[in-house]
């Protein structure tokens, strides 16, 4: 069972990702901020298999959540995918030199396209 842990500010949004997300049989968890993100992805009981962070939220950024999970031996592993609306091609090379698996821009998909385009990048990055 692939859980999903997903950081994102806009609570209409979460609410879409969260129906979407379990009707296609993942486990998911969100934060509506990147501090909350850090502070979940510390303490969850179950490793989580994927982060979907977005790249602007409050507190910390998606660019500031990676570089903590990277210095974090339990976190540094876990695979993440930028979500972002502000798609700027800096922002996607320091996202991938962070380790980032792929950056999608919100705005370019629906709800269901962003779930198949999950899909692909857990069965193309052997996660389970």
């Amino acid at each position: 069972m692939i859980k999903l842990f997903m950081a994102e500010d806009d609570s209409l949004l979460l609410h879409i990702y969260e129906k979407k997300f379990k009707a296609n049989g993942y486990v998911i968890e969100f934060a509506m901020d990147g501090e909350e993100a850090i502070s979940k992805l510390k303490n969850m009981e179950m490793k989580t298999s994927l982060v979907l962070l977005d790249g602007q939220m409050p507190r910390k950024s998606g660019f500031e959540v990676i570089e903590e999970m990277k210095k974090d031996p339990e976190l540094k592993n876990i695979p993440v995918v930028f979500l972002t609306n502000l798609y700027e091609e800096a922002d996607e090379k320091r996202g991938l030199s962070l380790g980032v698996v792929a950056c999608l821009v919100k705005s370019n998909f629906i709800p269901s396209e962003i779930v198949s385009k999950v899909k692909e990048i857990c069965e193309k990055n052997n996660i389970k």
